[in-house]
């Protein structure tokens, strides 16, 4: 994402009051650039109250205030009309000041992923807060450590690949696990199966992964219908049992969580003004730069809502950057998305033109409707 310019101004000049004072009451980061040492960033709830305090000298001067504004060079801020655009803005500022400890000072935390290790001769599933830079199937993110351990654990139920993390040497010898005894695991490790035969498993998993068993429960449920139809109700009663498994490890998994490799959305907040929006696209899991959307003042159907919001979209989209941390940028996500101070609407989509255009611009539509209706109450 790429920063935008700030609001610049010298702490000694002679307007520095007049400056302070001109600043709307919003939210947004500052920079304090001091004569020695690394500048001192923070954001605030409300940027014109934060800076008067620290800027401007009251009566009773706090002698740690007067031993900054002494040290003081300029200020640099920016207007953030959202939390998210505050979370993005802020790991930007601090990744360029503080490239040493800037997880550490955010104290944002990498989300955590569950993995298929399809680079193992014998395949298994892995909880793990890391992306690995070559592509291969890792779902999430997920909110917690343990939310990933427990559908880790679900899915292992479902299928027969090994649970152990050893690095197999698979032979007749092998004094196996508990799991190969119930009938749970293929057992690779004692050559009870052929790597051929193992990977018919793996793919098992893999595609319940890449559609969180839909495929799989589709399936069984047409099975089990016509067992039933049959009047074979043992066999249905057998399925039935299989597609609530299915339907139970389904479940603990959240509907954001995906193969991150193909995390597509768009992140809709407000702008700064009354009629103006914000669109945050992600494509792959990375942030890409804001669309801004703004609406005229007398006029809401000037034009196709759903065709401007195509043109805006799809350019960024389709030419979108695919670098830095993408563990970084999901950690930013899964904090604003996860939060209880949530103050937008998440889009999902597989390629831009599957994006539900009307279902966003319902939301911009009903946005817009109350922030008029704060206007002017009754």
């Amino acid at each position: 994402m790429t920063v935008p310019a700030p609001i610049s101004f010298d702490a000694r000049a002679a307007d520095l009051r007049e400056r302070v004072e001109a600043l709307p009451q919003a939210a947004g980061i500052y920079r304090l650039r001091l004569q020695t040492g690394p500048p001192h960033l923070a954001s605030s709830r409300n940027l014109r109250r934060r800076l008067k305090r620290l800027l401007l000298p009251a009566q009773a001067a706090d002698n740690l205030l007067a031993r900054l504004r002494e040290s003081l060079m300029a200020v640099d801020c920016w207007l953030t009309a959202s939390r998210l655009e505050s979370l993005l803005v802020m790991h930007a500022l601090a990744k360029q000041h503080y490239p040493e400890d800037y997880l550490f000072r955010l104290k944002l935390r990498i989300p955590w992923f569950v993995g298929l290790s399809l680079n193992d001769p014998f395949p298994r599933l892995t909880v793990s807060n890391r992306v690995p830079r070559k592509e291969g199937l890792v779902v999430g993110p997920f909110p917690t450590r343990a939310a990933a351990q427990v559908y880790e654990q679900q899915v292992s139920g479902l299928f027969q690949i090994r649970r152990c993390s050893e690095p197999l040497r698979p032979s007749p010898e092998h004094p196996g696990c508990v799991y190969g005894e119930m009938n749970q695991c293929l057992r690779p490790c004692q050559c009870a199966v052929t790597r051929e035969e193992y990977s018919s498993e793996v793919q098992r998993v893999s595609e319940f992964l890449a559609t969180n068993g839909r495929a799989a429960l589709a399936a069984l449920t047409v099975a089990r219908d016509r067992a039933a139809e049959q009047t074979d109700f043992e066999q249905a009663a057998h399925i039935h049992k299989q597609v609530e498994k299915i339907r139970a490890a389904a479940a603990v998994r959240d509907e954001i969580a995906t193969n991150v490799y193909h995390l597509n959305g768009v992140a809709l907040t407000r702008g700064l003004e009354n009629r103006e929006f914000r669109l945050w696209p992600m494509v792959e899991g990375y942030w890409q730069d804001r669309v801004r959307l703004e609406i005229p003042q007398d006029d809401w159907q000037a034009k196709s809502l759903d065709q401007t919001l195509r043109e805006l979209l799809m350019p960024g989209v389709s030419r979108a950057v695919k670098q830095g941390r993408r563990a970084e940028d999901l950690a930013i996500f899964t904090r604003w998305y996860y939060s209880s101070w949530r103050d937008g609407e998440w889009f999902s989509f597989r390629q831009i033109d599957d994006l539900n255009y009307r279902k966003l611009v319902k939301q911009i539509s009903a946005m817009a409707k109350d922030y008029r209706a704060d206007l002017n109450p009754r």
